[in-house]
C-alpha cells in the first residue's frame, strides 16, 4: 500500500542526518509483534495488559531491524536501531499519513452507550441515497456498505483502524461512517483519524467493569468531542449528559436533536407509532416535512435523527436526504422482526444493558395489543452490577420474563442467575430456563397470536461463548423454529 525509506523515518522522528546511508525502504509498519518482518518497521506502543516494547526480542527473532520506543523508556540495544520518540502513535499516524495513503473525504464518528451501531448504520444508508460510495467500521461490519465483512471488534486498534479507512479511501469510498466505543477512545485508538463530524447518541451503565464508575466512563466518551478535526458535533438533547459532552466541543459547531424537545435544532411531533413504522412530522432549520419511518420504537426516531444530522450540512438538497428516511432499512439484530402467520410477533434484538432493555420494551408495548414477554440474560465475566438493574427493566415493562443464557463465557450460571435475581421477589411473573434454545421456544409456545416476545441481549450475534468455545447460535433461527413449531 506505500512505503517508506529509513531516512524519510528518521527526518520525521526529528532526527538529524549526516550522512546518505539511510536508503533501506519499509513497506509495512507494524503494532503487532508477530506480524513485523524484515522490511518492516515496529512502533512499539502502550498496550492494556502488556505493551510493545515487551516484545522486542521477538521482532528481532522475526528479522525486523527497527523499531520505534518511547524516549522515556532511556531502552539500549545491540541487536536492533531504536527510534526514540516522545509518542510512538504520533509518529506512526505521521507516518501512514505521510507515506501510505489518504483517508475518505468525509468521516463521521459516533459514540454512545446505546444506538451508535444503528445510527451508522443508518447514516451508511443515507450517504449511499444521496450519491456517496458509503462504508461502515463497527459492529454490523466494515467496509463498503454493499461489501461488509466481519468486524472483530467496535472499534479497531489504532494502525488497523487507520489502514481500513485507507483501504476503503482506495477502493472508492468517500463517506464513513464508524463507531467510536469507550475503550478505543480511552485507549487511544483513533488518534490521528481526521473526521469531521461526531455525534453522542446516550450514556447509561455499561463497561463498568473496565472503566470503574460512571463519571470515568463519561470522560472516555467526551473524548470524541476535542477533536481537532472537528467541524461539527452533534448530541441528543433527550439525555442528561449531552451538556457534558458538548462541554467538549468548542472547537465545532454543536447541533442537537430531539424526539420532541421543540428546543432541539432537530425534532419532530405528531408523532404516532403504527405497525410498519412511525410516522410524524420532521422539525428542522429549513421547516417542517412530513415523514414516514419504516423502522419500530421510538430510539428509532432518534437514530434516524442523528443520522439526518450527520449529513444535513454535507448537501444542498434537504428535501432529497429527508426523503431517503423513508427507504431505511433496520439493522441486523435491532428490532429484528421474526414472524409467521397466526403466530406471536417475535423481535430480536440487541439490548443487553438496563436502559436499552427497558427502552425497548417499551417501545414494543406501543406496538403490542396483547401480553409483552421478554427473553433475556446477562453475559458472563462482565459488570455484575447490572445484573439485577437488567431484571428490575425486564419485570417493570414485561408482562412476563423467561430468564435465560447469554454467553457466559467462563462464569457459572448460577453465579450469573443468583446476581440477576438478587433484588427480585419470587411470587413474581417469570421463570428461569438455562438452555437459551429452550428458554425462547417456551416462550413462543406459552404465547397467544397477539403477543409479542423480545428475545434480547444478543441481537446479530451468532453464538453463545461458553467456558471461552464459541458456539453457533442465532436468535432468529431459533425464533423461526419456534414460531415454526407453534402454527404446526
Amino acid at each position: 500500500m506505500g512505503q517508506i525509506t529509513h531516512a524519510q523515518l528518521l527526518n520525521l522522528a526529528g532526527y538529524s542526518l549526516e550522512d546518505n546511508s539511510h536508503s533501506a525502504l519499509y513497506n509495512h509498519l507494524e503494532t503487532d509483534s508477530r506480524k513485523v518482518g524484515r522490511e518492516g518497521v515496529f512502533f512499539a506502543l502502550p498496550g492494556v495488559t502488556s505493551n510493545g516494547w515487551e516484545y522486542l526480542d521477538d521482532v528481532i527473532e522475526l528479522g525486523c531491524k527497527i523499531a520505534v520506543v518511547p524516549s522515556e523508556l532511556n531502552l539500549q540495544r545491540d541487536d536492533i536501531e531504536l527510534v526514540s520518540v516522545a509518542n510512538p502513535a504520533e509518529l506512526l499516524i505521521t507516518c501512514l499519513h505521510s507515506f501510505f495513503g489518504r483517508m475518505p473525504q468525509r468521516m463521521v464518528a459516533v459514540t454512545g452507550t446505546n444506538g451508535k451501531s444503528s445510527i451508522c448504520f443508518y447514516i451508511a444508508q443515507l450517504a449511499k441515497y444521496i450519491g456517496f460510495s458509503s462504508g461502515l467500521v463497527g459492529t454490523f461490519g466494515v467496509g463498503p456498505l454493499d461489501r461488509l465483512t466481519e468486524a472483530k471488534q467496535t472499534t479497531p486498534d489504532l494502525l488497523s483502524l487507520h489502514l481500513t479507512l485507507m483501504k476503503m479511501a482506495e477502493i472508492g469510498v468517500d463517506f464513513v461512517a464508524f463507531e467510536a466505543s469507550s475503550h478505543a477512545l480511552d485507549q487511544g485508538r483513533i488518534e490521528g483519524v481526521p473526521f469531521q463530524t461526531a455525534v453522542f447518541s446516550n450514556l447509561s451503565r455499561d463497561h463498568l467493569d473496565y472503566h470503574g464508575d460512571m463519571n470515568s466512563y463519561a470522560l472516555a466518551k467526551q473524548r470524541l468531542f476535542a477533536f481537532d478535526s472537528l467541524s461539527h458535533s452533534i448530541f441528543c438533547l433527550d439525555d442528561s449528559y449531552a451538556g457534558f459532552m458538548a462541554e467538549a466541543a468548542a472547537g465545532s459547531s454543536r447541533h442537537y436533536y430531539s424526539e420532541q424537545n421543540s428546543q432541539a435544532d432537530f425534532y419532530v411531533k405528531q408523532l404516532v407509532l403504527e405497525p410498519a413504522g412511525c410516522r410524524f412530522i420532521l422539525c428542522h432549520p429549513e421547516g417542517e416535512t412530513p415523514v414516514f419511518l419504516p423502522l419500530l420504537g421510538r430510539f428509532n426516531v432518534q437514530n434516524a435523527l442523528a443520522a439526518l444530522v450527520s449529513l444535513w450540512y454535507e448537501v444542498r438538497d434537504k428535501s432529497t436526504l429527508i426523503n431517503g428516511l423513508s427507504t431505511l432499512s433496520g439493522a441486523p439484530g435491532r428490532m429484528d422482526k421474526v414472524e409467521l402467520p397466526n403466530a406471536p410477533l417475535v423481535v430480536v434484538d440487541f439490548a443487553h444493558t438496563a436502559d436499552a432493555l427497558g427502552v425497548a420494551l417499551q417501545a414494543l408495548k406501543e406496538h403490542t395489543n396483547g401480553r409483552l414477554i421478554c427473553v433475556f440474560g446477562c453475559g458472563g465475566d462482565r459488570d455484575r452490577g447490572k445484573r439485577p438493574l437488567m431484571m428490575a427493566a425486564a419485570m417493570q415493562n414485561a408482562d412476563y420474563v423467561w430468564l435465560t443464557s447469554d454467553n457466559p463465557r467462563t462464569e457459572s450460571i448460577e453465579q450469573i442467575f443468583s446476581d440477576v435475581l438478587a433484588q427480585t421477589n419470587e411470587d413474581e411473573a417469570f421463570s428461569f430456563e438455562p438452555d437459551r434454545r429452550a428458554a425462547i421456544r417456551q416462550a413462543v409456545l406459552s404465547a397467544g397470536p397477539n403477543d409479542v416476545v423480545l428475545i434480547a441481549g444478543k441481537g446479530h450475534e451468532t453464538y453463545q461463548d461458553v467456558q471461552g468455545v464459541k458456539h453457533h447460535f442465532n436468535d432468529k433461527e431459533e425464533a423461526l423454529r419456534a414460531l415454526e413449531a407453534y402454527v404446526n
